[in-house]
């Protein structure tokens, strides 16, 4: 008997393209900011386009654009997840003993977490664009400066010899002027980064040691 060949072979139906399930959307948004990540430290923000990130990352455009609508959104989350990995990065535990101890201890980790390949390109990444687009040196300068800030005082405002929050917000920016942007200074115009971590203990130190000389005699009783 023959085979009845009129009836046609059934297929299911391709899915249809939409939103990511909720268990890739991480993965899309991981290979997203890698990507961007990649092509902002090549091109730098001016030359970087989202099309580019976009074919870099494999995801469709409109994936793109639902989660950043504009290459700036895109640069405030790269700098927010460098600042997330230097904070993760430090290795402080709980810093205990007296003030100047606790600045050595969160200062070291925090100049060390700071001072490496990735965080000073960034860095550089925004003190580049400034001109062209000052809001987002802005943006990126407050998120980064705000963390290392923050970090040095909630490492005093507990344990022995706490200061109040206020002061200790104002000795946090304080140290980190006085010790990290210095290092960051020299970082930015090519100076070797195993040379300038060596610098840490010492120039974290003698910060630690002026502060909190000045803490004892009430010159920094006025938060700024």
């Amino acid at each position: 008997m023959k085979q009845d060949r009129s009836k046609k072979k059934t297929t299911s139906p391709r899915p249809r393209p939409g939103r990511p399930r909720a268990d890739q959307a991480g993965e899309v948004e991981r290979r997203i900011l890698d990507a961007a990540t990649a092509i902002f430290l090549e091109q730098g923000f001016g030359r970087a386009s989202l099309d580019n990130v976009a074919e870099r990352a494999h995801v469709g455009k409109t994936t793109l654009y639902s989660r950043y609508a504009t290459k700036e959104a895109l640069f405030e989350a790269v700098v927010r997840e460098c600042v997330e990995t230097f904070l993760q990065d430090m290795d402080a535990g709980h810093a205990r003993g007296t003030l100047e101890e606790k600045l050595v201890q969160v200062g070291s980790a925090l100049a060390q977490a700071t001072l490496t390949p990735y965080v000073i390109s960034i860095m550089r990444i925004t003190l580049a664009e400034t001109d062209r687009f000052p809001e987002i040196a802005k943006e990126a300068f407050r998120l980064g400066f705000g963390a290392c800030i923050q970090s040095i005082a909630d490492a005093l405002l507990t344990g022995e010899e706490p200061l109040e929050a206020g002061h200790a917000l104002e000795v946090g920016r304080r140290f980190v002027e006085l010790t990290l942007h210095p290092l960051y200074f020299h970082a930015f115009f090519g100076d070797d980064l195993g040379l300038l971590n060596k610098r840490i203990a010492k120039d974290v130190a003698q910060v630690a040691r002026m502060l909190a000389g000045d803490i004892e005699t009430s010159n920094l009783d006025d938060p700024v």
